[in-house]
């Protein structure tokens, strides 16, 4: 893994690479800024061998974000060089990675869209023919000349990247984006012009910027390898007819991707074509180890010799060793990983693997916004990435005391945070165990990768024992034992409760064990056994439960009080692969059931007729959403104490909000 490699006169101090990744973070003209610099900068100084700036657009009407990075014409050269002098001065390779939308204006659109165009203004959306669309279903068909005018807008954009000092170049040809469209056996139908040639256009962009740049500029293109849909190419395809005319082109290094975007069936049934490009939370690790494996055994049985990135999924450290040492690849690529730690590598190399900020996988989402929903790429985890500048440590020369009650997701950020800051912290946790609800949240032994959702209390725990945070459990914490403390500021990150609705029968059931509540079926410790035949009253929070019941042999029902099923906010971009999971499990929700009675074994049900339905069971969960624990706040600031709320206990939300909210109040404390 940290061994040199040498490829296209490029030498690659170790074998991990962060592939191109969109942050959305250029100012409204696609022009780089401080902000861009300083993420890049931090991915750099985290130990990569090279560092790949995310996809820059080469023209102005194939973007597809708002805040997407532009090459159009000179003005954006200098504006680059502060990028790049922050991945050049820490000692690793800039590359970057040119492109043009093709069909993908067209997608996530929430207007209707006139025909040809994007959602994005002046964008347009077409591809070699419109047989199979991306966005707009009606889609233009490009031209030949329009074609030819963009082998010289890449080629023009690849001379202004060297011009502003990257060491080499990437081309975005995969995933929808135009030339992937031509690749395509399925978008590329029916032309009679010479881009029939379903490689020419690729080909042509890559003789141009050797044209302008010279041979020995390296190219690293990122390809797709194998389209995983029905009627697309496959690997022997890519290897018989593409492999070979890419490599008599001399590239340094080929960036392998396998999947598309285009709407056909997946070849494979199990593994959607999509989540060989972006993985969903049930996606296996390292998915693409044995597509590179039958990769590199294609290329080498036709005496094509080339230097292979493997990336996807890759979110902790053995699944890059499996990738590099077992699947063949020659590097690393890493993405999610990259924004959650971007110190990873120099963790990796120094022995310090137990302090990475392992990936949860899910969460950013909430926070600054999706990349195709006007948002930047972000972290759930990680608060700092993005905002470098603003959230560096400062040391305070005026100490606080501070008490942090909670020790869930926010309470341990915040009291990290002041710790690492100086301030004199104490966390009061009335558990005997920090972590909070994310302790117990992964605690789905039927459905995969659950336990990513235990990384970040595990590595908050480990943090808390680094900086030597005291820490004080089984402290049901009161104004009285808060004030004691003669604090400066009081952190309530208290989270929040279980909602109980007032219904016949139910505390009694809760007493007794019959009924629970989410926080008790899931809980860690000593978790009550369901076994039998178990009814789940709440969707939104109570789906992945009942898919993991059923999956581990039980009997469940789902019922749902309003009219459909509408998820937990927490459970963000995961909705769509429960749902799926749920239609192929046969596990439907049951909506407009409200509970009406809880007796001894029995639970009564209206419907939206309002007739009722007697159920016999032997647990019932009430998943009836949460509340904010914050009964402390008043008491506290009539006492003239400083008191901030975060997290849950502000309102229910994802850890990842907790988190972020720890981070700039702990940094923003009076000093």
């Amino acid at each position: 893994m940290f061994e040199p490699f040498e490829a296209g006169g490029l030498t690659f101090k170790n074998r991990i690479v962060h592939v191109p990744t969109t942050l959305n973070m250029s100012d409204p003209r696609g022009y780089a800024t401080r902000r861009l610099a300083a993420a890049y900068g931090s991915l750099a100084r985290g130990g990569y061998s090279a560092v790949i700036v995310g996809a820059t657009c080469v023209r102005q009407d194939g973007l597809i974000n708002e805040r997407m990075l532009g090459l159009y014409d000179e003005d954006y050269v200098i504006e680059f060089r502060d990028t790049v002098a922050e991945i050049r001065n820490n000692d690793c390779l800039a590359g970057i990675q040119l492109f043009y939308g093709g069909l993908i204006p067209g997608l996530g659109t929430t207007v209707p869209l006139e025909p040809g165009k994007g959602w994005i203004p002046g964008t347009v959306a077409w591809g070699p023919s419109n047989k199979y669309v991306i966005g707009n279903p009606h889609s233009d068909v490009i031209p030949t000349a329009v074609y030819e005018e963009l082998v010289e807008a890449y080629g023009q954009a690849a001379r202004r990247a060297r011009e502003a000092g990257f060491d080499f170049v990437s081309f975005h040809f995969c995933h929808g984006s135009l030339p992937h469209t031509n690749l395509s056996l399925l978008s590329n139908q029916g032309r009679t012009d010479k881009y029939a040639d379903r490689f020419l256009f690729c080909e042509e962009i890559i003789q141009r910027t050797q044209a302008l740049c010279g041979k020995d500029f390296p190219i690293v293109p990122r390809l797709c390898c194998d389209e995983n849909l029905e009627g697309g190419f496959d690997l022997e395809y890519f290897a018989e007819h593409y492999a070979p005319r890419l490599h008599a082109l001399g590239i340094a290094v080929l960036d392998c991707t396998f999947g598309s975007m285009l709407g056909a069936p997946s070849r494979r049934t199990d593994i959607h074509s999509t989540e060989f490009i972006g993985p969903s939370f049930y996606t296996p690790k390292v998915v693409n180890r044995e597509n590179i494996q039958r990769l590199r055994q294609a290329l080498q049985n036709r005496n094509i010799d080339m230097p292979l990135i493997g990336s996807a999924n890759l979110i902790a450290p053995q699944h890059l060793r499996t990738m590099v040492d077992e699947a063949g690849a020659d590097f690393a690529g890493v993405c999610r990983l990259s924004l959650d730690d971007p110190d990873f590598p120099n963790k990796m190399r120094q022995g310090r693997e137990d302090e990475i900020r392992l990936s949860t996988h899910t969460g950013a989402s909430l926070l600054q916004g999706n990349i195709f929903g006007k948002g930047w790429a972000g972290s759930a985890q990680n608060p700092v990435f993005g905002r470098e500048d603003e959230f560096r440590i400062v040391p305070t020369n005026r100490p606080l005391k501070v008490v942090v009650v909670g020790g869930g997701s926010g309470g341990m950020e915040y009291a990290i945070t002041a710790r690492e800051i100086g301030h004199d912290v104490v966390v009061l946790e009335k558990s005997a165990t920090l972590g909070g609800v994310m302790d117990w949240a992964g605690n789905y032994p039927h459905l995969p990768n659950m336990e990513m959702l235990r990384h970040q209390p595990d590595y908050h725990r480990r943090m808390m024992q680094k900086w030597a945070v005291p820490v004080r459990l089984g402290v049901e914490a009161s104004a009285g034992i808060i004030l004691a403390e003669k604090p400066d500021v009081v952190v309530l990150a208290t989270g929040a409760h279980a909602v109980i609705p007032a219904v016949q029968g139910l505390a009694d059931a809760l007493a007794t064990g019959f009924a629970l509540t989410i926080d008790d079926a899931m809980r860690r410790v000593n978790p009550p056994a369901l076994d039998g035949n178990v009814v789940i009253w709440g969707a939104g929070e109570g789906a992945e439960l009942a898919v993991n019941l059923q999956r581990g042999g039980g009997g469940v029902r789902l019922l749902e009080a309003g009219p459909h099923y509408v998820p937990a906010n927490y459970i963000g971009s995961r909705v769509y692969a429960i749902m799926g999971i749920m239609a192929h499990a046969g596990l439907t929700v049951e909506t407009g059931k409200r509970l009406v009675r809880v007796t001894s074994g029995e639970a009564t049900f209206t419907d939206a007729l309002d007739q009722e339905e007697t159920l016999k069971m032997d647990h019932l969960v009430i998943c009836q959403g949460r509340k904010p624990r914050n009964e402390l706040a008043a008491p506290l600031r009539a006492a003239n104490v400083t008191v901030q709320v975060i997290g849950d206990a502000r309102a229910p939300r994802s850890y990842a909000n907790a988190i972020h909210e720890a981070a700039y109040l702990a940094r923003n404390l009076q000093r």
